[in-house]
């Protein structure tokens, strides 16, 4: 089977994004294999669809059915290869448009990783709001002639959890984050008491957060991202800094359904050494004479 050494996204365009990929030196007849562009908007874990293909001996393509006046709007590509002899598959991705890191750069992001998911991080699930697609339904807005006139009618919707896009957000993505303790406030209001809680957050550069995108903790505490702030080097992100608020007790986003397998706990947990007691055995197996477990 072929190997894809490397997906790049670039444009210096709003109307149209170019994806390139590189093949690695083979031996095979690379006639004997298909290619596809799957594309997903907003969410690194889809869900994808084809948008291209099937071609041969190909490594470029322009999407022209994207549009880029979304500031934090991201369009992720993944690359299908299919042998038309075997029918055997391997798709590469995703990637999307992004400065490229350079070698010290990927040990870093390595290392973040590394550090949120085996010590620092705990799980937890981010749902990618959607920033376009096809409008809900039941709460936006129309005119009498049916054009639209760009706004929600309604809240507490339960076919676009008030995003006015229907299904409101993307595939969600495990991730491994810290989370501080949050400040927490009552605001007086003519209703009631509202509860208010906010803190910071961080994890590593990968995936790709953007204000308003949804942080599930396994207390089913749901956090929005208020802002975030990306430490870089030559413009790659190493990892990202959050400030997300909780949503209020009530609110329509405590409805959109989670999969609690995403919630698992790390593989691996690390141990300082100094907090091991050497004197007491770690199991609670018979410890034979002379060994450390007898000191």
């Amino acid at each position: 089977m072929i190997e894809v050494t490397s997906i790049s996204v670039r444009s210096f365009d709003l109307d149209h994004l170019d994806v390139f990929w590189d093949i690695l030196a083979t031996e095979e007849d690379i006639s004997h294999y298909q290619f596809y562009v799957l594309r997903s908007q907003d969410g690194p874990a889809g869900p994808f669809n084809v948008i291209a293909g099937p071609f041969f001996n190909t490594y470029m393509l322009r999407d022209p059915n994207v549009h880029m006046i979304h500031n934090w709007r991201t369009y992720y590509y993944m690359l299908r290869a299919v042998n038309i002899k075997t029918q055997e598959t391997k798709e590469f991705g995703p990637q999307y448009h992004a400065a490229p890191p350079d070698l010290v750069a990927l040990e870093i992001q390595r290392r973040q990783q590394l550090l949120y998911k085996e010590k620092a991080g705990r799980p937890a699930i981010l749902f990618p709001r959607l920033t376009a697609g096809q409008h809900c339904v039941h709460c936006w807005d129309r005119g009498t002639k049916g054009n639209s006139i760009g706004r929600a009618k309604q809240q507490n919707c339960e076919t676009c959890y008030d995003t006015t896009y229907v299904g409101g957000y993307a595939s969600p993505i495990q991730i491994y984050i810290q989370i501080d303790p949050s400040t927490t406030t009552v605001q007086k209001t003519d209703e009631g008491d509202r509860q208010f809680e906010e803190t910071s957050a961080r994890l590593s550069a990968f995936p790709p957060v953007k204000p308003l995108d949804m942080i599930v903790e396994a207390e089913n505490k749901r956090w929005y991202v208020n802002s975030r702030t990306p430490t870089e080097k030559l413009r790659a992100t190493l990892r990202q800094e959050l400030k997300v608020r909780r949503y209020l007790a009530g609110d329509i986003r405590y409805k959109v359904p989670i999969n609690v397998d995403m919630l698992s706990s790390p593989e691996r947990e690390f141990i300082n050494a100094h907090d091991v007691d050497v004197r007491k055995p770690i199991s609670s197996a018979p410890i034979p004479d002379g060994s450390i477990g007898n000191l």
